[in-house]
């Protein structure tokens, strides 16, 4: 069954299986958001008189009856089906014959496509919130936990300055704080109701599109019919570039534990039960969780871009080419979720090194603390002091304990970002 199928129309199997291409399978992501969207027009066919109220009330007993089967795990779109739209409105025509036609009034499979997207980027977007915020309490809790433990801070990779585990993981923590407002802005690009622009060019029946809007929880709806369109393709794009940004953050963060779990470095342990073998060499513990998950938050990054690809210079309207997009940005999406949920598994048996600084090649990274102990003991300027103690710089011992001003750094640093996490999910609730 197809909306647009017409009695005399026979097409090309080939055609056919092409241009359905993966909707079947992907389209039961969006199954509970089209019934959803679908309640609330069937309410607001009935409020307006478009359809009597008898007609309205027996619609939405049917969705939601549909709806059931949904959270249950029994509904399925059926071979020829073309989609959840058609096989939505195949169910009410054999529940409710003629009736159930009525569904589809002052509609088009576009604005339908578009609001079950934009309720389940809204959704989704807020269990990956979250998510996001679980890991965050974990980096925290980790980092809390791993206090004035003193690490190398790198930078060009080379030894630079004394810092500690606790603000190394912190800086991750905060970090993905911050991207939580490139979420912020795909909510708000998803939060306008496109429901009752059809195709793009609005519909002659008295429709109340405000109705639908508060009744499906959109802050506004869309308000040139045309523009409606125009959100196919922003809304996927900025839910990717959410998850692109969050990817970035935690891509560096598996990069830096691979970097630290090296021969080379041994900041990190990792438990043998969390690595893997070798086929040739008995030795080998690798650790390919962190390897993969370097490798899919990077991978994630490429879909705002791909999403872009497909959509560039496309003219006003509805095309088919959006049809992509579900391809594109939902499989991504799972994936991205499961990297999060595997990386929240792990990180707590991560295990720092201590007396790591102790070692002589670290020795230097208290020189900046020796220049400063000279300004203040000498009342040298910083540039004397600085070519002073160039001179012995990498035979500085390192301190017996955590430095007052690092533990002090540290403090702050758990305390703010608690702060900001409860805040962050305070807002999140507020929202939901």
């Amino acid at each position: 069954m197809k909306l647009w199928q017409k009695s005399t129309t026979q097409l090309d199997d080939a055609v056919e299986q092409f241009t359905i291409g993966r909707d079947r399978e992907l389209d039961l992501h969006l199954a509970r958001y089209d019934v959803a969207a679908s309640i609330a027009h069937a309410q607001m066919l009935g409020k307006t008189g478009i359809i009597s109220a008898d007609e309205s009330t027996t619609l939405i007993e049917a969705l939601e009856e549909i709806a059931q089967e949904i959270e249950r795990g029994t509904f399925r779109i059926e071979d020829g089906v073309e989609d959840i739209h058609s096989q939505l409105e195949l169910l009410l025509v054999r529940r409710l014959g003629p009736i159930g036609e009525k569904i589809h009034t002052a509609r088009s499979r576009n604005d339908q496509v578009l609001t079950a997207i934009a309720l389940y980027a809204r959704d989704r977007l807020e269990r990956t919130a979250a998510n996001i915020q679980t890991l965050v309490g974990t980096m925290l809790a980790w980092a809390a936990r791993h206090r004035e433990i003193l690490m190398p801070g790198l930078t060009h990779m080379q030894a630079a300055m004394p810092t500690t585990f606790a603000l190394w993981m912190s800086s991750f923590a905060e970090s993905l704080l911050d991207d939580g407002a490139f979420a912020t802005a795909a909510g708000e690009i998803a939060a306008k109701n496109p429901l009752g622009t059809a195709a793009g060019y609005g519909s002659s029946f008295p429709i109340d599109r405000r109705m639908t809007t508060a009744l499906l929880g959109f802050r506004t709806m869309v308000a040139s019919p045309a523009a409606a369109q125009l959100l196919r393709g922003k809304i996927e794009r900025a839910c990717a570039t959410a998850l692109a940004a969050y990817s970035a953050t935690l891509g560096r963060l598996a990069m830096d534990v691979v970097l630290f779990l090296s021969p080379g470095y041994q900041f990190l342990r990792l438990p043998p039960a969390l690595t893997t073998g070798s086929s040739i060499m008995p030795h080998k513990q690798n650790p390919d969780v962190f390897e993969l998950l370097r490798a899919r938050f990077n991978r994630v990054q490429a879909v705002p871009t791909t999403i872009g690809m497909v959509t560039i210079n496309l003219p006003s309207g509805y095309h088919r080419d959006y049809q992509v997009l579900k391809e594109l940005l939902l499989p991504a999406w799972d994936e991205f979720d499961e990297c999060v949920a595997v990386l929240t598994h792990v990180l707590p048996h991560l295990e720092p090194t201590e007396g790591i600084v102790e070692r002589a090649e670290y020795r230097g990274i208290w020189s900046v603390e020796r220049v400063h102990e000279r300004m203040r003991s000498h009342g040298e300027t910083f540039r004397a002091a600085y070519r002073a103690v160039a001179e012995s710089a990498e035979n500085i011992p390192a301190p017996q304990q955590c430095p007052a001003y690092l533990r002090k750094m540290e403090q702050e640093a758990l305390a703010a970002l608690g702060t900001a996490l409860e805040h962050a999910r305070t807002e999140r609730a507020e929202s939901v």
